[in-house]
């Protein structure tokens, strides 16, 4: 206590200017009607550039739970537009497209290798299966290799393995996906009819030929078209509409083959 009273006689002239000060203010902008708007304008011009930046550091910090949330509502859009789809009967190969959607974060990506792997945070308990396709709001991804139960190993497009049926949007031509390793952003169509009529700027969607993907996906535009020396089909160069180093979240057409389909196939084998 004794130190606080010779800290205050110490400096008693400081405390007597700020007390001085302060009162000079009231009265000034208290009993002064053009101070004191000059005053509140001022003040509420500084409050309300504090009040935006408080605002939009939460909204920085917010991103990911409203990311989390977009994703998840773009998923019940999808399968309700498939369910649509598949209930006007559009085409046979619209009813293919029934089926769950499952959204997956990517936590593991690579594209520099000869064979790209990806893992999303998806498995068994989720309803995944080998076989089902993985795209995002730009086009497809790939196709489930291994599923665990609480992982899954995806096959993207950059994998020689991969071969995903798809078709110049508006036509019925058809050829294969797959990519010959090299440029990550690019693939080629192949086994394209020679007959058919494929332009650079074309877009390239999947069949829905399958139960991997929907009709009408997007994969990417064409960028080159070249008959082949046989001369009986073409190979088409498609810039992809996903960029594989950048992935967050995805989607899984979780639909899995009709059994007796399967049956049918293993009897021709």
């Amino acid at each position: 206590m004794r130190s606080l009273l010779d800290f205050i006689v110490k400096h008693s002239y400081v405390f007597l200017f700020i007390l001085l000060e302060t009162l000079s203010l009231v009265l000034l902008f208290g009993f002064n009607d053009r101070q004191k708007e000059a005053f509140l304008t001022s003040a509420g011009g500084l409050s309300g550039s504090i009040y935006e930046l408080r605002s939009e550091v939460g909204q920085y910090f917010g991103l990911k739970k409203e990311n989390e949330q977009l994703v998840e509502e773009n998923a019940i859009l999808r399968q309700r537009l498939f369910s649509l789809a598949d209930s006007a009967a559009i085409r046979f190969e619209d009813s293919l497209s029934t089926g769950q959607v499952v959204v997956a974060r990517v936590i593991d990506n690579s594209v520099r290798r000869d064979d790209n792997y990806i893992t999303i945070d998806k498995g068994q308990s989720d309803g995944l299966e080998k076989g089902m396709g993985v795209y995002n709001s730009s086009g497809v991804v790939g196709v489930v290799l291994l599923s665990g139960r609480h992982y899954s190993i995806v096959l993207p497009l950059l994998n020689a393995k991969t071969s995903v049926s798809c078709k110049v949007m508006g036509s019925d031509n058809f050829g294969f996906v797959e990519w010959n390793g090299g440029d990550p952003y690019k693939v080629q169509l192949n086994d394209m009819p020679y007959h058919s009529d494929v332009r650079v700027g074309d877009t390239i969607v999947t069949t829905g030929y399958s139960s991997v993907f929907p009709e009408g996906i997007m994969v990417g535009i064409v960028s080159d078209v070249e008959q082949m020396k046989s001369g009986y089909s073409l190979r088409i160069a498609v810039d992809l509409a996903v960029d594989m180093g950048n992935l967050g979240w995805v989607y899984v057409h979780s639909k899995t083959p009709d059994p007796e389909i399967g049956e049918l196939k293993s009897q021709i084998r």
